[in-house]
Formats: C-alpha cells, structure tokens, sequence
C-alpha cells in the first residue's frame, strides 16, 4: 500500500511537465489545484512522460487553468496487441509535425499530443500533453480551459472495454477532485464541435458512466472530509456538506 501510495504521489509530481512554464515537476505539484499531493490516494496509476519517453514538448501553446473535462475516442480501432507507450510516442510524432487529414485540410505541427490523457484498450492511462496547456483539435471549438481525456478506439465501430470504462471513472473523478471539476461539467468532443466523437457505443455507455462517477466522487468527498485535511480541502469540498 506504501508502494503504490509513493507511485501515484510520484505520478502527480510528474504531470504535465513543461520546465519553461512551470519550472518543472515540483512547481506543477505545488500549482495543482486545490491540493494534488493530499488527493493523492484517490489517482488511478498512470503512465507518465518519462516513463513512455516522451520528447519535449514544442514552444507556443497557450497556458490554462483547467476547469471542465472532454471526452473523446481516437477514431481508429484499437491495436490492443501496440503498448501504450508505443502508441503514446507514435501519436507525439505524428502531432508535432504537419500532416493531412482530408483534402484541402492540413494539420499544422503542434507542440505536443493534443490530449492531456490516453487510455489504451486494456485501461492502461498515459499522461500526454501538460495539463496546464490548452489541448489542440481540429474541430472549431476552444479548446482553453479543458482537460482532454481520450480513450483508444473507434466508437462508432466497436464496444469500449470494461477496463476502459473503469479507467476513465477513475481518472475523470480524480481530475474532478483536483480541479474542482462539477459534474455538469464533464462533457464530449461532439457537445463542442462537428463531429461524432465520442462514438454511437461510448455515447451508449456515458449516461451509466457519469452516474458511477458521481457517486464515486461523492464518496472519496466523504472519504476525504473524514480525515485530516488542508483548509483549501475544506472550503471546497467539506464545509457545506
């Protein structure tokens, strides 16, 4: 239990690594809001940027303050037999460079992944671009202000796993915890822009979902307002229940 305590702690420190904006993993620690260090306990295990050998990330996106959660799928069909960490590096490659993606429309290199996190077909979570750090997209909405969680798959075509469905409560509710998220606020790609992501079958899933979301979160709440916590905890979470 100490073990995996000091490897979730180890997680948030590194999240969202960008040294020129933050001054590295401590001051992003210390910046989480209202305290990621306490909420420690309730973050799911999650692939950081070191451990999938991330590159840095490019100059020239803009800084944010999360305060709402998109959902999102990749689009393709999931390679369950591709390690996350190959899929992670592979999809940094492709984002930091300009590519096509349908006539007339060319992407322009981005600074990094456009999502804060990946989820793999087996659950598996990977940190991708700084959570401080708008997200990018080829849709016309803005994008400032959101956490961008994407899970492997094409929606439209094939069912998301139990492990996926797992993995996103949990780290949606820890994301929620931190940022002060509500739940009114965690939505999907297609309640902001033209398009059909999250997919027909994840759209299927999602009342179900955001049910087991809401009472996990009211249940670390009440786990967390048990104990011993930090004013800023108390104000946000513990003083009007």
């Amino acid at each position: 239990m100490a073990a995996d305590l000091a490897r979730l702690t180890r997680t948030i420190a590194s999240a969202a690594i960008v040294v020129a904006v933050l001054g590295g993993p401590a001051a992003h620690a210390q910046n989480a809001e209202p305290n990621a260090a306490e909420l420690a306990a309730f973050a799911p295990p999650i692939v950081s940027r070191a451990e999938w050998q991330a590159k840095p990330a490019l100059p020239g996106m803009r800084p944010q303050t999360p305060n709402a959660i998109i959902l999102h799928h990749t689009g393709e069909m999931m390679r369950p037999k591709t390690t996350l960490e190959a899929k992670l590096r592979g999809l940094q490659a492709f984002s930091q460079k300009p590519a096509q993606m349908s006539p007339g429309h060319t992407k322009p290199a981005w600074g990094d992944v456009p999502y804060h996190y990946y989820i793999d077909a087996a659950g598996r979570i990977g940190e991708g671009r700084d959570i401080r750090l708008a997200g990018d997209t080829n849709t016309g909405y803005d994008t400032l202000g959101y956490v961008q969680v994407v899970v492997e798959g094409n929606f439209d075509k094939e069912q998301p796993t139990p492990a996926q469905i797992e993995a996103t409560r949990k780290l949606v509710v820890w994301l929620m915890l931190v940022w002060n998220v509500t739940p009114e606020k965690v939505s999907t790609h297609k309640d902001h822009g033209q398009t059909a992501c999250p997919g027909r079958a994840f759209l299927a899933a999602l009342p179900e979902l955001k049910r087991s979301m809401v009472a996990l979160r009211s249940q670390s709440i009440a786990s967390l307002c048990g104990g011993t916590h930090s004013p800023a905890i108390d104000r946000l979470y513990c003083s009007a229940r």
